[in-house]
């Protein structure tokens, strides 16, 4: 299970990550696509099974207030940047980059760009 949840993420990050530039149309299967920005944070779940997959976009000025969750949940950003803090840590995390929001212990998504970004939990 640890291998193909490994597999997944290296798919994503080599199919999702790429200069935008290079293609001409945006892909049905892009993570980025699947959400728009709004006037709250936006968020839809793409994939559901034994684990869910769920995609977030979150404009500059909307904050993910400090919260904490009963399971950890690695956050891959699609797009943009944002201050993620755990616990008492703050880290900046950029487009391409995945951090793990660990289990039982308080984190909140700041955005600094406009973002977008996929939790798995």
């Amino acid at each position: 299970m640890r291998y193909l949840f490994s597999l997944l993420v290296a798919t994503i990050l080599l199919t999702s990550c790429g200069d935008q530039k290079l293609n001409e149309k945006i892909s049905e299967n892009n993570l980025s696509a699947k959400v728009e920005y709004g006037d709250k944070i936006v968020n839809k779940t793409i994939f559901e099974s034994d684990y869910k997959m769920i995609v977030f976009a979150m404009r500059k000025d909307q904050d993910l207030k400090p919260h904490s969750a009963s399971m950890e949940a690695p956050m891959l950003m699609l797009e943009g940047s944002a201050k993620v803090t755990i616990g008492d840590e703050t880290t900046i995390v950029e487009k391409g980059d995945i951090i793990t929001l660990p289990k039982n212990i308080v984190h909140g998504v700041y955005p600094i760009t406009d973002c977008k970004f996929l939790l798995i939990k």
